[in-house]
């Protein structure tokens, strides 16, 4: 019988640990296909820029090609970031994907990240301008979905008579704000957009935020993404999770300001630490958290992001989940 309070998506970073990126395009693009046959809602493809390691730059060719290998599965931007992208691109790309896809995507956007590195190429010079950009490009791109013809005059986009096709086949395609400041939350509240947090993001915060937000938004669309890991034997799957999570702000080039740095990115951060901010063990310490996050957070999406960075041990964790975890919960 299928969770009422919890659905289960995929969220993949486009890893390329090897230095093979056909390789590692190849696993990712599997994995997402995996995802559909093992009877996942939805997956979401990161996108990231610059980095060796993070290949996701291209993400709506990523999500085209899933897209053509599957039929029922869900497609999510984790997350378009608009503030390094020309907007209308942007609307054009994902309206022809949504067609292309039968009326399948979710659009999640995001200003960057903890990556200077992208915001430094794109011409920002901070995090804020980033999100503002983010801000009004997402106001162009739902208005260029949604009406013939647009006159849009922003302080960083600026257009007269602009019209795009094609139009999306979802009307409207679900948004998604990868961010838990106020000013997405205030946008989210008014726009009826939902809210993500990310992988790393400190489950207490998260949860007193969403509190929050459902005493006054009622039963608002959540999304919670988790670094994930689970094999039979409890303590290898913890092993090989919390590796993977102790590894991975440096293979990003994470770079968090003043007081930003998540608990579980800490250095010398405790393995309790990382283990409560994550979904990682045995299929009985996996339910276990699910079940916490349900009393902490209510209603929701679960995105778990597989931990460990091998393809063939990530897909054989999400198997053992959906067959052992999400199959039991409830």
């Amino acid at each position: 019988m299928p969770d009422p309070l919890q659905r289960y998506g995929v969220f993949l970073n486009v890893e390329d640990p090897t230095g093979d990126a056909c390789v590692a395009l190849e696993h990712a693009v599997e994995t997402a296909v995996a995802a559909e046959s093992l009877g996942f809602d939805d997956v979401w493809v990161a996108e990231h820029h610059y980095n060796p390691f993070a290949i996701g730059s291209a993400l709506t060719v990523l999500l085209g090609y899933v897209a053509a290998r599957t039929s029922r599965i869900r497609l999510g931007t984790g997350a378009s970031l608009l503030a390094l992208n020309d907007p209308v691109r942007v609307a054009e790309d994902v309206a022809t994907l949504d067609l292309l896809s039968g009326g399948r995507i979710e659009f999640g956007v995001a200003r960057g990240g903890p990556f200077p590195v992208q915001l430094r190429h794109a011409g920002l010079d901070s995090g804020d301008l980033a999100r503002q950009r983010m801000l009004e490009a997402l106001a162009l791109i739902r208005r260029l979905w949604s009406e013939p013809v647009v006159d849009f005059d922003g302080r960083h986009y600026r257009h007269a008579g602009l019209s795009i096709h094609p139009r999306p086949l979802q009307q409207p395609v679900p948004v998604w704000l990868a961010s838990l400041s106020p000013d997405a939350r205030r946008l989210a509240a008014a726009q009826g957009h939902g809210l993500m947090a990310t992988p790393s993001a400190d489950l207490g915060t998260v949860a007193a935020v969403v509190g929050d937000e459902r005493a006054a938004r009622g039963n608002f669309p959540f999304a919670i993404a988790r670094f994930f890991h689970c094999e039979p034997d409890h303590a290898r799957a913890v092993a090989h999770g919390v590796a993977g999570v102790r590894e991975y702000p440096g293979r990003m080039g994470v770079h968090f300001g003043p007081g930003g740095m998540p608990p579980m990115f800490e250095p010398g951060a405790s393995e309790e630490t990382i283990l409560a901010n994550a979904v990682i063990g045995d299929p009985a310490h996996c339910a276990a958290q699910l079940q916490r996050l349900r009393n902490r957070l209510g209603p929701h999406r679960l995105l778990l992001k597989p931990a460990v960075h091998e393809p063939g041990p990530a897909r054989e964790a999400l198997a053992l989940f959906m067959r052992e975890v999400a199959a039991h919960a409830g």
